[in-house]
């Protein structure tokens, strides 16, 4: 759920919630209308660029170097930047990793320190001292610690260049010249300044700067690169855009936004600045930290000569043009501070980034199963009815969700005494079928002082302020409402005691929490959204970290779940708006979407974009939150659904409902089915969600994640890759039974594939393939063994000790292999190796034997799964017979059968515990 009419003025809204219109795109900000957007963009490029834009260009900053103020110590190197307006201090920080961080700030004597947003890094940055540093005349040179980073920095003009562990120029820090950092300042009467700079008007909203306008901005080049990805959260291409001259700049500035408009850079509910630039076996990644608001043009291009062509053909010692790909980076506030990750490789980067921002932890197994959800569920009754009616239907699902009213009058851990009079029984009905439950808290709290979180809160002084100390109050879904402020370390205390048992009346462990409207959503605000100039515990003005508010309340709320079962038991936390760090404590949806066919397949490229950010836990509303989707198109949405991270059946209060059994037999076949087809899965996705804690490799991964010198698949985002082994092309264009498949063949053309449900060999690199609705066009790759459930039950906790069923797909040289990882599903025992590991080796050894061999790697927990079959496919020729051995016993022979036509094995009940090692002999 979320503001579904939210920028209807709140009085319309309160009388009438059903009231539904598609956005209003003049309610929100255009560049032209943000005063320091528009001044940054109208820096012109400093070598002379063939662009002309529609503003009035403004001479490039023309920042030096001052080679006298260079000072080294360990892992920084310091210097002062200078131009004809001030002084600036530059940082070149070196960190493990092939990681190296560039700040540029006002200096000590500046009126204000800017903000750094800190907690969103899961650590302090581990800084690895310079293995060399040679200060020039003209530039300094400085090698990383591990010898696989240089940066050069010129001193005139200023330029950061960044070279990988083969000496490749990778990326650039003001190429273009565009460096630009408002100082803080104490207003002078009489004294004239920029249009915007001490007050800005929107619509009927003032913003008033008390330091003056505090912008800063830079352009990032990254050299030899054409595509890049990334800047989430847009419903738009997976492949970032040409925006310059073209449209406005990607804005990263967390909205409600609802029934958002496609193929638009404008402004969502999540904003995670970072950049992944990519070719053939070539990464770059770079992290703008910053949580203001923040607008970034991007443009592929090719160098232009000049001085600034003549300088890059110095450093690359090439004379030709070098295809770029420049991102200009413009915040309202903080500082210009950058990480970038050299990789070399795409996973490389991956796991440079999670070092820094973090993992998602392992989720609990029931999140990864199937959710259903709308606003609203009626009364315990209506709960009681959905929840038996997937029995009824033989459709599996893990978690019934509660809208807001559920509440008493949308006041947060209450209860609607009339329609939930016993929250307690019917969480434990829902609990008794192996299934959870959810509800919402939002950050607004109700202004009622017979409410006790806005009693307590207000007496303790928890809410955000306005400048002149009172607090801060704006209308949202209650009316009339106050926001708490999570930089506030006692809010964060207070927070995370409201979770505890004893506290929320009607919670247990078998209810987690939904995070919405966090962006934080203002009804009666600029933009939907909280004033700019509120601030927040120790002076800091809401400007400077609104982009982090969602972050900082999903942790607080993490916070209460671990405490609330002292750290035992895995929370589970939805949230809509988020920013760097948020995958570390919330999965994440693509906000209020529609039943469209549009809504369905921009889902892919937006999940995409927020995987390779490092927020892999993501999935959008299937059925689409707004209208009423007819059957085909809620068809083809659960068979995608199926296939990406979170998967969650959400709708308006207005539309019709959608339970599954309502539809025609058809259509309910075709959801049961995907669902079947996802709970079957669980294995291999719960495995992808621990390796992603190791490597920080999302499970939902563009192709190029796996074919790194494919450069053909780099805008590919109708199709993806679950894991290394699955490919998934889903449906998603209206009256389409027959698709475009790519299968990537590999670097030296040998690459396998097999259809998912066949198991027959698929030939061909670009194939078109029949889809009727009935199917999902799925591949599964060879050389890759993928653990599956196949006694589908009634949720994903009645399934974790089921048999598994191994689907072993040989590659061009007859080998396969694989893992699985198992646990509890619930507890964080597993951190105490209280988990099982088993690897699995399919090994062709000549023309008349092959082998399996799986062993029991790592873990200490007693599992009783065990493997009932294996399939193998691709197998050229029917076996004479198959055995297995374990550890010393004698050979025991194995029942099979083998499908000539598909070319599939099928070798039936080996019996073999996951805590065992064993080999299964197949002679020919």
């Amino acid at each position: 759920m979320t503001a579904g009419s939210s920028w209807i003025v709140p009085f319309i809204l309160l009388a009438s919630p059903l009231a539904v219109e598609m956005v209003k795109r003049e309610e929100f900000k255009t560049c032209e209308q943000s005063a320091f957007c528009k001044q940054h963009r109208s820096i012109s490029v400093r070598r002379g660029s063939q662009n002309h834009h529609n503003w009035s260009l403004q001479e490039p900053t023309g920042y030096e170097l001052l080679a006298n103020t260079i000072s080294h110590q360990g892992a920084v190197w310091t210097a002062s930047l200078q131009n004809s307006q001030n002084t600036l201090k530059l940082n070149v920080i070196g960190l493990t990793d092939s990681t190296v961080r560039i700040q540029i700030d006002e200096p000590e004597t500046a009126i204000r320190k800017r903000y750094v947003p800190n907690p969103s890094l899961v650590a302090v940055p581990e800084e690895l001292a310079f293995s060399s540093v040679d200060n020039g005349a003209q530039e300094a040179k400085i090698v990383g610690g591990n010898n696989k980073v240089k940066v050069v920095v010129t001193y005139k003009p200023f330029l950061v260049s960044i070279f990988n562990e083969f000496d490749e120029l990778v990326a650039q820090v003001n190429r273009d010249g565009k460096l630009k950092v408002e100082e803080f300042r104490t207003k002078e009467e009489g004294k004239e300044y920029p249009e915007g700079f001490w007050e800005e008007r929107f619509k009927s909203f003032t913003d008033h700067k008390q330091h003056g306008s505090s912008s800063v901005g830079v352009d990032i080049s990254f050299v030899n690169f054409k595509t890049a990805y990334g800047l989430p959260e847009h419903a738009d291409a997976f492949a970032l855009r040409n925006t310059v001259g073209n449209t406005d700049p990607y804005r990263l500035y967390n909205l409600d936004v609802f029934e958002y408009e496609l193929n638009n850079p404008m402004a969502l509910y999540v904003s995670i600045p970072y950049i992944l630039a990519h070719r053939a076996n070539r990464s770059v990644g770079a992290l703008w930290f910053n949580a203001a608001e923040t607008w970034v043009d991007t443009q592929s291009s090719v160098t232009s000569k000049g001085l600034f062509g003549k300088m890059l053909d110095k450093v690359t010692g090439s004379s030709d043009n070098v295809p770029h790909f420049d991102a200009h980076f413009m915040s309202e506030s903080g500082l210009v501070d950058i990480f970038f990750f050299v990789g070399p490789t795409v996973k490389d980067v991956q796991r440079q980034n999670a070092k820094l921002t973090g993992t998602t932890p392992l989720p609990p197994l029931f999140s990864i199963g199937y959710h259903q959800c709308r606003w609203n569920y009626n009364d315990e009754q209506d709960v009681a009815a959905v929840n038996k009616g997937f029995d009824d239907h033989d459709m599996p699902m893990d978690v019934i969700w509660l809208d807001i009213e559920h509440t008493d009058g949308k006041k947060y851990f209450t209860w609607d005494k009339h329609k939930f009079p016993t929250p307690n029984d019917m969480v434990d009905k829902v609990s008794a079928k192996g299934r959870k439950m959810v509800t919402i808290v939002d950050p607004h709290i109700k202004k009622d002082e017979g409410y006790y979180v806005y009693k307590d809160a207000k007496d303790k002084g928890l809410f955000v302020k306005r400048t002149d100390g009172s607090d801060f109050e704006g209308h949202c879904w209650p009316g009339a409402s106050e926001y708490l402020d999570f930089w506030h370390p006692d809010t964060r205390s207070y927070w995370k005691d409201q979770f505890s048992f004893d506290r929320y009346s009607g919670s247990s462990s078998n209810l987690h929490i939904w995070n919405d409207m966090n962006e934080p959503s203002v009804f009666s605000g600029p933009e939907i959204t909280m004033d700019k100039e509120s601030i927040h515990y120790g002076g800091i003005e809401h400007r400077e970290v609104h982009n982090m508010y969602g972050m900082m309340y999903t942790s607080a709320t993490f916070d209460g779940l671990m405490a609330r079962t002292e750290g035992k038991e895995r929370p589970f936390i939805l949230s809509r708006a988020g920013f760097i760090g948020t995958q570390r404590t919330a999965a994440i949806w693509t906000g209020d979407n529609t039943a469209d066919w549009g809504h369905l397949e921009i889902a892919a490229p937006m999940t995409l974009s927020l995987s390779i950010a490092g927020v892999p836990f993501v999935g959008a509303d299937v059925g689409g939150f707004f209208g009423n989707p007819d059957e085909q198109l809620l068809s083809r949405w659960y068979q995608t659904g199926a296939f990406q991270p979170f998967f969650r059946a959400h709708a308006h209060i207005d539309t019709r409902r959608r339970e599954p059994w309502l539809f025609s037999e058809q259509t309910q076949g075709i959801i049961r089915e995907a669902l079947r087809t996802r709970y079957a899965l669980l294995p291999y996705w719960y495995t992808l969600f621990q390796q992603h804690t190791e490597s920080g490799v999302p499970p939902m991964r563009p192709l190029f994640y796996e074919f790194e010198n494919d450069d053909s698949l780099l805008e590919e985002q109708k199709q993806w890759m679950v894991g290394n082994g699955i490919l998934a092309r889903p449906v998603v264009e209206k009256d389409t039974f027959n698709v475009q498949v790519k299968l990537p063949r590999g670097e030296h053309q040998k690459e396998r594939w097999y259809e998912w449900i066949s198991g027959a060999e698929v030939r061909g690199e670009s194939i078109y393939v029949d889809a009727p609705i009935t199917f999902t066009p799925v591949y599964q790759r060879g050389g890759v063994i993928i653990p599956t459930w196949q006694r589908i039950r009634r949720s994903a906790s009645l399934m974790k000790d089921d048999p598994l069923t191994l689907f072993v797909a040989l590659d061009s040289d007859g080998n396969s292999k694989g893992e699985v990882y198992l646990d509890d599903g619930t507890t964080h025992e597993y951190q105490g190796g209280q988990f099982v590991k088993a690897s699995f080796n399919y090994k062709t050894e000549s023309k008349t034997a092959a082998v399996l061999v799986g062993e029991h790697i790592d873990g200490s927990y007693t599992a009783k799964n065990w493997v009932e079959r294996v399939v193998v496919r691709g197998v050229e020729n029917a076996p004479k017979k198959v055995e297995i051995t374990r550890l010393s016993d004698p050979f025991e022979p194995l029942q099979f059968s083998y499908d000539r036509d598909s070319k599939v094995l099928t070798i039936r009940k080996p019996e073999a515990l996951l805590t065992s090692s064993y080999k299964i002999h197949i002679e020919f």
